[in-house]
């Protein structure tokens, strides 16, 4: 299974476009919040099952603040972050996700791509897709791939 992980695209889709036609097909799409746009549209432009919530820049009430999403034998805790304090570290994440059951944790929010490997969960931040702020202002996103055995691996790629 390959699945993309977006977040902060910010209402410019067309670098979720840019990164599917880069890196696709995959057989599932994540995105971290802070969408400001057509959820319809990037599905169709995706053709997998897809699952968004909602950011602190998203008003469309009908998305979640966060979701649990089975991937084999794992448990993905999808949200954006900002109600969990992730400015300021990842310490509240990682426990509202091992609180779920899960042990994997998606935010976005921050904008800076990140991946934390601990012994009972891994954090995946892909940064941001259209805003980027680390180092080299690169935008980002990223890719869970699963392989015969069911292990997840986690990779940021650049746009």
């Amino acid at each position: 299974m390959r699945i993309l992980v977006v977040a902060d695209s910010h209402g410019k889709s067309i670098d979720i476009r840019n990164a599917i036609d880069k890196s696709g097909p995959f057989d599932m799409l994540l995105h971290a919040g802070d969408i400001e746009a057509d959820v319809e549209v990037i599905k169709k432009w995706a053709g997998c099952p897809c699952h968004f919530v909602r950011g602190n820049c998203d008003y469309d009430i009908h998305l979640k603040r966060e979701e649990i999403i089975e991937v084999g034998e794992h448990k993905i805790f999808l949200t954006h972050g900002h109600l969990l304090s992730i400015d300021y570290g990842t310490e509240k994440l990682e426990y509202a996700a091992l609180e779920s059951g899960c042990d994997v944790a998606i935010c976005g929010h921050t904008h800076v791509p990140c991946i934390i490997y601990r012994k009972d969960i891994t954090v995946l931040n892909p940064g941001s897709i259209s805003r980027p702020r680390q180092t080299g202002r690169n935008k980002t996103f990223g890719i869970i791939e699963s392989d015969r055995n069911g292990e997840l691996h986690f990779n940021i790629v650049e746009l």
